[in-house]
Parts: structure tokens; C-alpha cells; sequence
């Protein structure tokens, strides 16, 4: 586990996993992932995300951004209403820390994520796409306003509209699929095609968005996938497909 500070001097503690036979006067091609929820956290155990990443040669570091369980009310609390905002800014400052600490290069980091991971994959290519050179996203959320009318239809839909911000109309200004146009590097989108958490029409209006602004990107629509891989094939293809795509932007 290690520590970086944030812009505004938060600290926040993350797990980095090297590659094998790393040479610390080397540096190395650096993967930014952003765990899911936002309301979970990562933990120093087996990651088959990370392992697999480092295995094939990258460094994979997981930050516990603000909104994160396990560091007190406050800063969980953050995430309400947190989302591209400090929550995302602080995935630029791990970026950041990587290269201040010579772990990796300026251009040689990419950011890939699962559902809250692959919003915040998304939206870096959005705010800050000098820091990212591509994104790769996993049941990620395109559409925050999608998700502010789907709660009509839940039991708990105050809460998660009070979790989103609760203010519908300012929802389009941290939704990546609004932002297609202003991104500017590759993009990998992969979704389950009977996803129940994050519906796949966030990844396909997304995939369709790109398409209609020219943008470098590649759709991978896993059949009958859910939320989870929880289907070892799909698995396999993720992981695969994600190393490729970061293998052609990196090495």
C-alpha cells in the first residue's frame, strides 16, 4: 500500500501491483483502476484485474478516491453528488504520483474500470485527456441522467437520486456519453448484454455517440453477459480484449 495527496491535500491510500521481474530503474507502462461502486473500496488481497495486467507487464494501481468506504463518514460522503468531480480529479493525481515517483511515463497510462470504474475510465478521457492515453470500460455508466429517471421504478429512488446529486438537470454535465465529441482518445467498451445493475444501453448509446463524432473506439458486446463475468468465457474475452487494446496503446 502506498499514499499519494491529492490537489486539495487529501490523502488517499492505494494499492500498486508491479510487474514480474521489476526493476525500479525502470518504468514501466502504468494502468489506473478505479475500483466500482463508488460506495466500496479496494483491499490489499488477490485482484484477478491487477494480477492479470502486471503479469503481462504493467503497473496496475488502485486508488481508494474520495467516496470510498473504510476511511471515515466524511470522506465516503463525497461521493455524493462527487461524480467528475474531486472523486475523478483524484484518479489524475494517482496518475499523477506514478510518474512524480518515476514509476511510469506521461504517456504511458491508460485507465480502465467496471461499472462505477468504467464511468470514471470514461469521464478522464473527458477531463483530462492529456493525463490518459485510452480508456477501457466494463459495464460503465455513460448516462447519469439514464440513471436518475430509471429510479423512478425503485423502491429506494430518493436515495439514489440524492447519491447522483439530486439535481436531474446538472447530471448532463458529468455524463461522458454528452461528451463524445470532445474525446479524443481510444476507447474500448465491453458490456453484457443482459446486465441487471448497469443496462447495456449505457455502453450502446456510448458506442453509438463515438460513432457519430469518428472517434477511435471498439464495442464488445458479450452475449447474455451480466454485471459480474460471472461466465468464465467472458472473462477470458475481457481480459484479453483489454490487453490488446492496451498492448497497441502502450508498448
Amino acid at each position: 500500500m502506498v499514499v499519494y495527496k491529492t490537489r486539495d491535500n487529501i490523502e488517499i491510500e492505494a494499492y500498486i501491483t508491479l510487474p514480474r521481474a521489476y526493476q525500479a530503474n525502470l518504468q514501466y507502462p502504468a494502468i489506473i483502476l478505479p475500483h466500482g461502486g463508488p460506495y466500496t473500496r479496494d483491499y490489499e488481497t488477490f485482484d484477478y484485474w491487477s494480477e492479470f495486467f502486471a503479469h503481462n507487464g504493467y503497473i496496475v494501481f488502485q486508488p481508494n478516491f474520495r467516496g470510498s468506504f473504510g476511511y471515515g463518514f466524511e470522506f465516503a460522503k463525497a461521493a455524493i453528488g462527487g461524480w467528475g468531480k474531486a472523486m475523478q480529479d483524484d484518479l489524475e493525481d494517482a496518475a499523477n504520483w506514478l510518474v512524480t515517483n518515476k514509476y511510469s511515463q506521461q504517456d504511458k497510462m491508460c485507465i480502465a474500470g467496471g461499472s462505477y470504474g468504467g464511468y470514471a475510465a470514461l469521464m478522464a478521457l473527458v477531463k483530462h485527456p492529456d493525463t490518459f492515453r485510452c480508456a477501457a470500460s466494463f459495464a460503465g455508466v455513460s448516462d447519469l441522467g439514464l440513471i436518475y429517471w430509471e429510479a423512478e421504478r425503485f423502491t429506494n429512488k430518493d436515495i439514489v437520486r440524492k447519491q447522483l446529486g439530486g439535481d436531474r438537470a446538472k447530471l448532463d454535465d458529468v455524463s461522458p456519453v454528452n461528451f463524445a465529441k470532445v474525446i479524443k482518445n481510444p476507447v474500448l467498451l465491453i458490456h453484457g448484454s443482459e446486465d441487471s445493475v448497469v443496462p447495456v444501453r449505457h455502453s450502446r448509446n456510448m458506442a453509438k455517440a463515438l460513432k457519430l463524432a469518428g472517434k477511435d473506439f471498439k464495442y464488445i458486446e458479450l452475449d447474455e453477459g451480466d454485471h459480474h463475468l460471472s461466465y468464465q468465457p467472458h472473462r477470458i474475452t475481457t481480459l484479453e480484449a483489454m490487453l490488446v487494446f492496451f498492448n497497441k496503446q502502450l508498448m
